[in-house]
This record gives structure tokens, sequence and C-alpha cells, in this order.
């Protein structure tokens, strides 16, 4: 299995470059269809509170008047100006003041302003957040607060505040880029913003059987209701945003499913609790060299969602019942997944 399953990403290889486009401009057609999803809003009242506090950090004109906004805002001083990392509070306010008056991090702030279309962040927010209030009447907008701190930090997130650090997801076009991997880099950009958000969001709701050591099937299915859960919030978001894959890591994915199932399968790696494997196949990766030089990271998670979507064609279940579900094993066998190749 292992040498066709080499063959097979060979001749992706070759015949990426004609096919990916193709495969995704049809996701595409096919989440906006007729019935467009995009334009069903639900009819709730919903006044989110949402503040920049980028102007107000830019615009503080000595160390007291920064002293007195972080001590209005301490999670953005602790947070993303990390306070706990000087000596003093002297010496951090001294610090953070000449960091926001450098003239590198002033570029940055301009490219803030110019890239990041807080209205329309506000409004896909709002957007989203009312699709999970539909879904959960008893649901608790939380707050929501922009700032930029020269890459102190991307999202702090709670039931009842998030913050988010927008210079992290400038994309490309910027001068400056946070420093992470590559393949994280390519998530950190202004269309991954809300998705992360919402995935966040995912969390108070996504039930799980915490046993303390969950073999990889189960988290499979744990990060496939967080993409399923995604996926409704945001039903008309490409899928490649929403897994945060480039259109061509999911497009293969999508061609070599059947091939990459059986590798799960024929190594018996799906009860398996190995830690170690638990982070190859599941967690953040650049790739997944063991199945092939060209599989993306976070595989796992992907073929999670599939089995999730899966189970929900042939259950037809109301969407809350279906977070509410632990057994991944009864996910797998009711779902009757048994991908082929595309």
């Amino acid at each position: 299995m292992g040498n066709k399953i080499n063959e097979y990403f060979c001749h992706l290889k070759l015949s990426m470059n004609k096919s990916w486009t193709i495969s995704f401009v049809f996701l595409l057609v096919m989440a906006c269809g007729k019935d467009d999803p995009c334009k069903d809003i639900p009819n709730i009242a919903l006044d989110l509170d949402y503040t920049s506090l980028v102007d107000q950090i830019h615009s503080v004109e000595d160390t007291a008047a920064l002293n007195d906004f972080l001590e209005a805002n301490p999670i953005v001083r602790d947070y993303f100006f990390l306070a706990a990392d000087y000596p003093s509070k002297a010496e951090m306010l001294t610090e953070v003041f000449n960091l926001i008056k450098n003239p590198f991090v002033d570029t940055l702030y301009q490219q803030t302003k110019q890239i990041i279309d807080e209205a329309q962040l506000e409004q896909d927010l709002e957007t989203a957040f009312k699709r999970i209030k539909s879904y959960y009447p008893e649901y608790r907008v939380p707050k929501v607060q922009t700032v930029y701190s020269a890459f102190g930090n991307d999202v702090f997130f709670s039931d009842t505040l998030v913050i988010i650090g927008i210079d992290y997801y400038l994309g490309p076009e910027a001068s400056y880029r946070p420093n992470v991997y590559d393949y994280l880099l390519v998530r950190l950009t202004p269309e991954h913003l809300v998705p992360h958000i919402v995935q966040f969001s995912s969390l108070k709701f996504n039930d799980t059987f915490d046993n303390g050591e969950r073999t990889i099937l189960e988290e499979m299915v744990y990060y496939g209701k967080a993409l399923e859960f995604t996926k409704t919030m945001l039903p008309c978001l490409p899928d490649s945003l929403i897994m945060g894959y480039d259109g061509e890591s999911l497009a293969s994915s999508i061609r070599s499913e059947g091939f990459l199932w059986s590798y799960f399968v024929d190594n018996a790696l799906l009860y398996d609790k190995n830690p170690l494997n638990l982070s190859k196949y599941i967690d953040e990766r650049p790739g997944i060299p063991e199945i092939d030089p060209i599989c993306p990271g976070r595989i796992g998670q992907w073929i999670g969602w599939r089995i999730v979507q899966k189970y929900q064609e042939e259950k037809d279940l109301d969407f809350t019942a279906l977070m509410k579900l632990t057994d991944a094993n009864d996910f797998l066998l009711q779902s009757r997944y048994r991908p082929k190749n595309n």
C-alpha cells in the first residue's frame, strides 16, 4: 500500500497544476448553489460590541498616556505587550512606548489600517455570531476588540472577550510578518481571521469524551466537529479557508482521500493513543512525510471532518445534537465512511 500511495502522489505532482484549480472552482460552485446560504442571515437583533483600539495605541503621546491606556486594558498590557517580561513597570512603559514610536512599527500600523477593513471585519463577525445564536439562543456574544502590538500575540479568547492582534493577519502584502514558520504564516491573512475566531467559538459547544488519553480517531472526530461548526456558521466560505489549506493541498487531499484513509487503517492508527502519533497526524506540522512528501499537516483533522460530514449525511441530525455526540467509534461505523480516490 505504501508504494501505491507514493505512486499516486507522484502522479498528483505531475497533474496538479492542471487539475487543482478546476477542482477548487468546483468546490466553490457546490458551496454556493441556487439556495445561496450566504444570503440566509438569521433575523436576530444583535449589536456587536466591537471596539478598535488600534488608533488609541498609536496615538499615545508619552509614557503617562500609555500607562493610562494599559491600566484600562490589562489584557492588552499582559497578553499583547507582555508586561511580565520586563523587570519593572517603568521599564515596560519605556520599552513599549519606544516600540510604538519606532518608525518600522509605524509602517506596520499604517499597513494595518490599509489592509484590514475593520468595518467589514465587524460585519462578518456579527453575521457569524448571529448564526451561532440562531443555533444556541443562550449564547452570549463576546465583546470584540482589535489591537496592534508589533506581533506581541495573535488572539486572546474567552467567553466574554475576544481581542485580535490584527497586525498578525496582514498577509503577504505586508512589509513585516510575524516570526513564525512558513506553514503557519500562510494562514495569517485577513481571509483566515474570521474562521479562526469562529473555530475558537466552537470549543464551548463541542462535547467530547475526555478520558485523559484520546485515540487518533477520537481526536479526528473532535476536530472534525470543530471544522463542521465553522463551516455551518460560515457556509459560503471555501473549505480551504475553513481548513487552512491552500487550494493545491486541499485538492490533493480530496483526490487521494481513499489512499490516505488506507494508510491509517493499514497501519492500525485509528485506536492508537501514542502521544507522538497524535502529534504527528493531528497537530500542527508543515507536512506528514511519513505518508508522503506532499501530504499536508493536520491531515487527521481533515479526515475527521470528512467522517463527521458523512455521518451527518447518513443520519441527518440536528446540528446541535451532532455537536453533543462523543462516541468516535459510532461516528465511524454509522457514517459508513469508505472513501475512494476521485
